[in-house]
């Protein structure tokens, strides 16, 4: 986001950023740009959730349309309620759609397709959808599940997600930080990292660790935080592994230390949901040149980038079989986990920051 609103920045003297939270990681926010902090985004519960959805969309209401009331808009599907600010206006806005709502929130049965709810919201994202001046999503299932909702196909231009080859690089285990300070030594690490959610299956990485558990140089990471964080680390305790830690969230700049650490990333994206978004992380991984394991659907989106360029392997929740035999294939077979590695980091350089510039307004 801070790329896109940077970009911005080469053609508006006045920018202003209403957001939760601000966290810039090798690129910092341009000077220029005025910040207005909002309510942050509360994922610990589902009401929580809906809760900081609701403050950050009243106080959005206040700035867009009683302080900022000339500015032309750009809004993002992150808080999903932002949709009914870009109804209400009357200005010249973008859209970008990183999640697809209300769709989502059905798949995980908080909305019914047959609610008035449902059938309102859907009617509004085609009146946004139809009033904006540029819609961008972030990949070709994401655009069909927009154009369900009667929006024509030209009016949808495809931008996918980008990460930083410089943010994050091949770090020494002797100068890797995060190892140092959690006296991790000498472990082949198969790492999550990221939201522990309802809707990410990451109990398949608990029975995997179970499954593996005779082989002590392999060690199991889920760094983040979720719904799911306590129910994981019960998991863990009940079947006494010792082959895997359950760890918050790591400050920024550590952030490159932790993905130097992993041998391979792991990546889940649920099958309610999977043709509805692309994990972001993976590019984080690519970019640190990592193999991916992907757990998700044949026909998500995660699958396809996966599949297409040959950076790891996909699994359906089921084969968990599979996936013991790919971790033990890229620990002992060199040659190759070194061409998974290096296919990841040559693809990555296809999703740069140079992709902002055409998700300018």
């Amino acid at each position: 986001m801070i790329d896109i609103i940077n970009a911005h920045t080469e053609k508006y003297d006045n920018i202003v950023l209403l957001t939760g939270f601000l966290n810039p990681r090798e690129t910092p926010l341009n000077e220029k740009v005025k910040v207005k902090m909002c309510k942050a985004y509360d994922r610990s519960t589902a009401i929580s959730r809906f809760y900081s959805w609701l403050v950050f969309w009243l106080q959005s209401f206040f700035y867009v349309f009683f302080v900022y009331n000339k500015h032309k808009l750009y809004f993002v599907t992150n808080p999903p309620l932002n949709v009914f600010l870009a109804n209400f206006t009357k200005r010249t806005f973008a859209f970008l759609v990183y999640d697809i709502y209300p769709e989502a929130l059905s798949r995980y049965n908080y909305l019914k397709k047959d609610s008035f709810l449902y059938r309102f919201w859907q009617k509004k994202n085609f009146k946004v959808y139809s009033k904006a001046q540029k819609l961008f999503t972030i990949s070709h299932s994401m655009r069909d599940a927009m154009l369900s909702s009667g929006i024509e196909q030209n009016r949808v231009d495809i931008i996918p997600v980008w990460s930083s080859s410089e943010f994050f690089q091949d770090i020494p285990c002797s100068n890797n930080l995060f190892l140092k300070q959690n006296n991790i030594n000498n472990k082949f690490i198969v790492g999550y990292s990221g939201n522990l959610g309802k809707s990410q299956p990451l109990e398949i990485i608990i029975q995997l660790a179970d499954l593996l558990k005779h082989q002590k140089d392999i060690l199991f990471l889920i760094l983040g935080e979720g719904e799911k964080k306590k129910t994981l680390l019960n998991s863990v305790k009940g079947l006494s592994l010792d082959n895997i830690r359950i760890m918050g969230y790591q400050e920024t700049k550590l952030y490159p230390h932790v993905l130097a650490a992993f041998h391979v990333g792991v990546i889940t994206s649920d099958a309610k949901a999977s043709d509805l978004n692309v994990p972001s992380k993976i590019y984080n991984i690519m970019s640190a040149g990592k193999p991916v394991m992907g757990i998700s659907s044949e026909h998500s989106e995660l699958a396809k980038l996966i599949r297409e360029n040959d950076i790891g392997q996909n699994f359906s929740l089921e084969d968990l079989e599979g996936m013991r035999s790919f971790v033990l294939k890229l620990k002992n077979n060199a040659d190759f986990y070194f061409e998974k590695q290096s296919r990841s980091r040559k693809t990555s350089l296809k999703f740069t920051s140079k992709n902002a510039q055409k998700m300018i307004l």
